[in-house]
């Protein structure tokens, strides 16, 4: 859908539009991933810790070689390059997002979330100098990134740090919950590299589904797609 979408309308301006293939590619079983811990290995409850160490030891026993962060200092590299980047991505997000945001606050202040307000004095905080910073500091963990590829075909993550939470909704009055759907520390990575992402289904815990995340590099969308499509089919869910 997206492609065809991309071939009609092109991309965003000045960047290139989404490419490949018009049907899905046929599975692919990789070489060599790695796991992406993130900041959001230490916050992993031991259910979905234990789902996912399931998967990547079926992803092991399949003939694939799985490394980690003390396996190559590469590795090892990126995990301390993307500490701090949930914050990064958010105020990058708060930034290029504020403009509209504070002129609906204008005309409607009183139409507009707390949530949103909070965007905008984010943003403000940061002004143009701070902007143009933490791109540069983007920058710079994308070459680190960029170093893998000769080496990975893909990274492998959780989706998230546990199941989805419940949550009631904010409540006038009361400080606002930082994460109300849920913890986007094992998200904002790929979002920040400009990866693409495929996630499968491949977990359950406590009776919600968790999926495990497939990361790659700049513009291997449907390379990512097969080597998905291969642990949909090769690989047993997890159930905990």
């Amino acid at each position: 859908m997206s492609i065809e979408i991309a071939r009609r309308a092109g991309g965003d301006p000045g960047r290139v539009p989404l490419a490949g293939p018009a049907d899905p590619p046929a599975p692919h079983r990789p070489l060599t991933v790695a796991v992406m811990e993130t900041e959001g290995w230490e916050a992993l409850d031991d259910a979905s810790r234990a789902a996912f160490e399931a998967v990547v030891a079926q992803i092991a026993d399949a003939g694939v070689t799985v490394l980690r962060r003390r396996d190559a200092p590469a590795i090892e590299r990126l995990e301390r390059a993307l500490v701090g980047v949930r914050e990064m991505a958010n105020t990058i997000t708060a930034w290029e997002n504020h403009w509209a945001i504070r002129n609906l606050v204008a005309q409607h202040p009183d139409g507009v979330s707390a949530r949103a307000k909070a965007t905008v004095a984010t943003a403000e905080r940061l002004g143009v100098e701070g902007y143009q910073d933490l791109l540069r500091r983007r920058d710079a963990v994308r070459t680190v990134y960029a170093a893998l590829a000769p080496t990975l075909d893909a990274l492998i993550a959780p989706a998230s740090p546990g199941p989805a939470p419940p949550w009631s909704g904010d409540r006038p009055g009361e400080p606002l919950a930082p994460r109300p759907t849920g913890d986007s520390v094992f998200n904002t990575p790929s979002s920040l590299l400009g990866a693409p992402v495929v996630t499968v289904p491949l977990t359950a815990v406590g009776g919600l589904p968790m999926g495990i995340q497939v990361v790659g590099q700049p513009g291997t969308d449907a390379r990512m797609t097969a080597i998905a499509r291969w642990m949909g089919e090769a690989l047993r869910p997890v159930v905990v």
